[in-house]
């Protein structure tokens, strides 16, 4: 079982497990570059998807719904 496994959760626990192993794997990055003294590196949709146990296909389609969003926000926001 990994631990993006089904568990019976809402959807809304789903997302917020997944959003807490993505900023697990963004802090783990961040402290191993400061303690090796070296530039923070990017990762590919493959790594993550690894990482947090999705497949590929799904984590594009959140990324794409989370650009998605971000971007309806910006133009809301340039309204006001």
């Amino acid at each position: 079982m990994t631990c993006t496994d089904s568990y019976n959760e809402p959807r809304d626990q789903f997302e917020s497990r997944i959003d807490s192993l993505l900023r697990e794997m963004v802090v783990e990055e961040a402290l191993g570059a400061i303690q090796d003294d070296r530039d923070v590196r990017s990762f590919s949709l493959q790594e993550i998807s690894d990482y947090v146990g999705l497949g590929v296909t799904t984590l594009f389609t959140i990324e794409q719904e989370a650009l998605k969003k971000f971007k309806n926000l910006m133009v809301a926001l340039e309204d006001t």
